[in-house]
């Protein structure tokens, strides 16, 4: 695994030894590369019980909702910094 230098490389062991592969194999394979770690993620998500599937399910909407939370709260915070800005802009 070690020489494997570029992303087509990595592809091609990636699809010829993915059933083979360890997890640890998986990490020196993918290592900076995001696409190729959602590529493992996703093939490993076949390999999961009903159970695990439905709790990483909730997992990530737990994680949406935290985001779309975040999000609200600044767009809020935003809006309220302009409106004070426009009415100290008024007083002045």
């Amino acid at each position: 695994m070690e020489e494997l230098n570029d992303i087509t490389e990595k592809w091609c062991y990636f699809f010829k030894h993915a059933k083979e592969t360890t997890l640890d194999g998986y990490n020196k394979i993918i290592g900076e590369d995001l696409i190729i770690k959602r590529a493992y993620e996703a093939l490993d998500q076949f390999n999961w019980s009903e159970d695990e599937l439905i709790t990483y399910e909730q997992e990530l909407k737990r994680i949406w909702d935290n985001k779309a939370v975040e999000d609200y709260k600044l767009e809020r915070a935003k809006a309220e910094g302009k409106a004070e800005g426009k009415a100290e802009g008024i007083k002045l």
